[in-house]
């Protein structure tokens, strides 16, 4: 691309200036070529971890998986689950579990005091652990 200096002389009619050559200036596009466009991907699935659901009568709760006891965590996430004695013996804490992604199998409290109803999903949230 040539550069070129204007003065008042050089805007004569008739008159061309002359053009420096100047190794400081390097001549460059304006703008860049556009480049190919690459094929079309397609937009990967960032994984997030899924919310355990819970029901205790007839309410259903939606918390987010955190490491810790479930009871703590649904308690600190504002969620309303109703418990007394925090050691597995009265079975208030006692939840059904709709979706629990993360979830420690049943101990020793959880099969005394529910028996077969772990196999209908329901667990005592004071003794389940999210891993």
């Amino acid at each position: 691309m040539n550069y070129r200096t204007f003065t008042v002389g050089s805007l004569i009619p008739g008159k061309i200036a002359p053009v420096p050559k100047s190794p400081d200036i390097v001549e460059s596009p304006l703008f860049e070529k556009e480049r190919p466009k690459e094929p079309y991907t397609a937009i990967k699935e960032v994984s997030t971890p899924k919310k355990i659901i819970v029901v205790q009568s007839e309410n259903k709760f939606e918390i987010s998986p955190a490491k810790g006891k479930l009871l703590d965590i649904a308690l600190n996430q504002g969620m309303p689950i109703k418990y007394k004695c925090q050691k597995g013996t009265c079975g208030q804490c006692m939840v059904q579990v709709l979706q629990g992604p993360g979830l420690s199998k049943p101990n020793e409290q959880e099969h005394k005091k529910l028996g077969n109803e772990l196999n209908n999903g329901y667990r005592l949230a004071c003794q389940t652990v999210i891993l």
